[in-house]
C-alpha cells in the first residue's frame, strides 16, 4: 500500500521532470536563434559605419581635389573631386535605406545632406572662380571660413551618425548577451530542476526521514532557547525584585544616615579647635557615616532606582577628561590606551554617572592585572539590530554610542562571567570589595536605556562594552552651560517640610546655620497653612516620600497660589513622584540624603539664583 502511494506521487514528478526537459530544448534553441539574430545585428552596424566613413571620406575627397586645383590650376587634381561628387548621392542612399528604422539618425542625416550640398556648392563655385581665371575671388571665398566651418559641421555630424550607432550597437550586443544568459541560466536550471526531480523520486523515503530529524532537532533547539529565554527573565525579575526591596531600605536608611550626618557635621563645626581627640572620633564616624551614604548611591544605582540628569554629552570629551584621573588612580605600571571613533555621535546620558562607571570599571580592571598591564578605552558609532536584540533581555534596537573598557587581566570563567552583574557577588578577598561596582555599572546603563555586555577570556583579559542612546537632534539643541550667580540673604525664608522629626531638626538647623531663615512643617497640610501665614516664603524645601500628601503633590497644590515659590526637593528614593523611566524631571530641583551642608548650601543658592517661570 505505501509502495502503491509511493508510485502515484512519482509519477506527477517524472512528467514534470519531462516537461522541464522539452522547457530546456524550446530555450536552447531560441539561445540559437537569438544568437544569430545578434550577429545580423553587428553585420549591419558595420556596414552602416562603413557607409558613415565612406561618406565623409568623400566630402574629404571632394575638397581635397578643389584644394589641389586651386593651388595648381592643374585639372588632374579635380578628378577626386569629380569621383567624389559622382558616389556621395549613391552612398547617401545606402546609408538612409540603412538606417530607415531609426528616425533620430534618419533626422542626423538629413541635416547631413544639407549640409554635404552647401558644402558641393561651395567647392564647385569656387572651381568655376578658378576656371574663369578669377582667381583672387575664388581665394576670396576660401578665406572666409564658410567652407571650413561646413566642413567640420560635416565632420561633427558623421561623428555623431557613428557614435549613435555604436551605442546602438552596443545596447543590442548587451540585450543579446543578458538574454542568452537568460537563457542559458534557465536552460540549465530546467535541466537541474529535472535532475533534482528524478533524484527526489529516487530519494524520497530518505528525504522524509531526514525532515523527520530536521524537525526534531529545531524543536530541540526552540526548547533550549525558550529555556535560555526563561532563565534570563527569571533572572531579570529576580533582580527587579531586589532593586524594589533595595529602594524600600534605602528611603529609610538614607533618613538615619541624615541625622547622623547632619549631626555629625554640626559637632564638627561646633568643635572647632577643642579636644582634638574628640574631633578625631566625629570625624571617624562622619566618615563612616558618608561611606554608609555611598553604599546606598551604589544600592539605588543597581536598582535603576537614582535620579539620573540626562543630557547630550560628548562621549569623546568625557574620556578624555578622565584619562589624567585614571592615570592616578591606576597607577603608572598601568598603560593606558585610547582609541575614540571619529565622527561619534553625542550620546543622552548622565556625564556624571558614566564617568562613575568608568572610574568603576578601570578599578576593576585594575584589581584584575593585580596593578600591571594595559586597560583600552574604545568609543564607536554602532546599530543593535533586531537579531542581537531579540537575543537578549530589554535591548531595544537602534543607533547606540559604544564605550569599550579592555584590560590584560587574568579573565573570568564562565561561571564566574555569568553572575558578574549580581549585587554583593565579588571574587575579591573578603574586604577587599563590595560587589557593587559592576552591578552599579549595569543599573546605571539599564536605566539609561542603554546595554552592558561582558566578553572574557581566561589568562587573555576581559571587555566591558557600554552601549549609550544616541542623543536626538532635539536633545543636542539643548546643551547649554549652567551659569549661576549666588547670593546670601538672611532675609530669605525656607519651608521646611519634613515628616521625619529628626532628619527635619537637622535640615531646619543647617538652613539656620546657612544664614537662612526656616520654618519647620511636619506634613504637607501643615505647611500650607505655614504657607497662609508667611506670604513672603521664597523657597518650599520639602521630602518627596510622607505620608498622606507627598512632596510633589504638595508642590502641585499650592504652585496655583504662589506661582513665584522657588521648589528644592530632598529624598533618599526619588522614584515614581518625581523620577520618570528612570529619568528626573526637566522642572525639578533634587538634593539627595543624605547630604552634607555644603551640599544643603550649594543647592539653596543655586535655587535662589535660578529665575522663576
Amino acid at each position: 500500500m505505501e509502495r502503491l502511494k509511493g508510485k502515484r506521487r512519482a509519477e506527477p514528478l517524472i512528467r514534470a521532470g519531462f516537461l522541464l526537459l522539452l522547457i530546456a530544448c524550446g530555450l536552447a534553441t531560441f539561445a540559437t536563434i537569438s544568437s544569430e539574430r545578434a550577429d545580423k545585428w553587428v553585420t549591419h552596424t558595420l556596414r552602416v559605419r562603413e557607409a558613415i566613413i565612406k561618406l565623409y571620406s568623400d566630402v574629404r575627397d571632394a575638397e581635397t581635389g578643389q584644394r589641389g586645383f586651386l593651388l595648381t590650376k592643374d585639372p588632374n587634381y579635380l578628378q577626386p573631386y569629380a569621383r567624389a561628387r559622382a558616389d556621395i548621392p549613391a552612398t547617401e542612399s545606402l546609408l538612409s535605406s540603412l538606417i530607415s528604422d531609426n528616425p533620430s539618425q534618419t533626422a542626423l542625416l538629413t541635416q547631413l545632406h544639407t549640409l554635404i550640398g552647401k558644402k558641393l556648392d561651395e567647392l564647385q563655385q569656387t572651381v568655376q572662380l578658378n576656371t574663369q581665371r578669377d582667381d583672387g575671388a575664388a581665394l576670396n571665398l576660401v578665406k572666409t571660413g564658410a567652407g571650413r566651418q561646413l566642413m567640420d559641421d560635416i565632420q561633427a555630424l558623421t561623428q555623431q551618425l557613428d557614435q549613435n550607432e555604436a551605442a546602438l550597437l552596443d545596447q543590442r550586443l548587451n540585450t543579446s548577451r543578458r538574454t542568452r544568459l537568460i537563457l542559458l541560466i534557465s536552460t540549465l536550471f530546467s535541466a537541474l530542476l529535472a535532475g533534482l526531480l528524478a533524484y527526489r523520486v529516487h530519494r524520497e523515503g530518505a528525504a522524509r526521514q531526514q525532515v523527520i530529524e530536521e524537525k526534531n532537532q529545531a524543536l530541540e533547539e526552540q526548547i533550549q532557547q525558550r529555556e535560555t529565554v526563561e532563565m534570563r527573565l527569571r533572572q531579570v525579575q529576580k533582580m527587579e525584585a531586589m532593586g524594589q526591596l533595595t529602594g524600600g531600605i534605602a528611603h529609610d536608611f538614607n533618613n538615619m544616615l541624615a541625622i547622623i550626618v547632619g549631626n555629625l557635621e554640626m559637632s564638627t563645626r561646633q568643635l572647632g579647635r577643642g579636644d582634638e581627640n574628640l574631633r578625631d572620633m566625629v570625624s571617624r564616624a562622619l566618615s563612616a557615616a558618608m561611606r554608609g551614604a555611598d553604599l546606598t548611591k551604589r544600592l539605588l544605582a543597581f536598582s535603576r532606582m537614582q535620579a539620573l540628569r540626562p543630557k547630550s554629552v560628548d562621549v569623546n570629551d568625557c574620556v578624555r577628561s578622565m584619562l589624567m584621573i585614571l592615570q592616578r588612580t591606576l597607577g603608572e605600571d598601568i598603560h593606558i590606551e585610547n582609541t575614540l571613533g571619529s565622527g561619534l555621535w553625542r550620546a543622552f546620558i548622565d556625564r556624571p554617572q558614566l564617568e562613575s562607571a568608568l572610574l568603576n570599571l578601570a578599578v576593576n580592571s585594575r584589581d584584575a592585572m593585580q596593578g600591571k598591564g594595559q586597560l583600552t578605552i574604545e568609543t564607536s558609532n554602532t546599530y543593535l539590530d533586531q537579531t542581537f536584540a531579540n537575543a537578549r533581555i530589554e535591548v531595544t534596537p537602534g543607533q547606540y554610542v559604544m564605550v569599550a573598557v579592555t584590560d590584560t587581566g587574568s579573565g573570568m570563567t564562565p561561571e564566574v562571567l555569568r553572575r558578574a552583574f549580581d549585587p554583593f557577588f565579588t571574587t575579591k578577598e573578603i574586604g577587599q570589595g563590595t560587589g557593587l561596582g559592576l552591578s552599579q555599572v549595569h543599573g546605571f546603563i539599564k536605566q539609561s536605556h542603554g546595554h552592558v555586555q561582558i566578553y572574557s577570556e581566561l589568562g587573555i583579559g576581559t571587555t566591558v562594552k557600554m552601549y549609550l542612546p544616541r542623543a536626538s537632534a532635539q536633545q543636542d539643541a539643548e546643551v547649554f552651560a549652567e551659569t549661576m550667580v549666588f547670593t546670601l540673604n538672611a532675609s530669605k525664608k525656607v519651608l521646611v517640610v519634613e515628616d521625619d522629626d529628626e532628619v527635619r531638626h537637622f535640615v531646619v538647623a543647617c538652613v539656620n546655620e546657612l544664614g537662612y531663615a526656616a520654618i519647620p512643617a511636619e506634613s504637607a497640610d501643615v505647611a500650607q497653612q505655614k504657607l497662609a501665614t508667611h506670604p513672603d516664603i521664597e523657597l518650599l524645601l520639602t521630602d518627596v516620600v510622607m505620608p498622606g500628601k507627598n512632596g510633589r503633590q504638595l508642590v502641585e497644590t499650592v504652585r496655583p497660589f504662589y506661582p513665584k515659590l522657588r521648589v528644592l526637593y530632598m529624598t533618599g528614593y526619588p522614584r515614581d513622584a518625581i523620577v520618570h523611566n528612570g529619568i528626573l524631571d526637566s522642572d525639578v530641583r533634587l538634593i539627595t540624603k543624605p547630604f552634607s551642608m555644603q551640599e544643603l548650601a550649594r543647592e539653596l543658592r543655586s535655587a535662589f539664583a535660578a529665575e522663576v517661570v
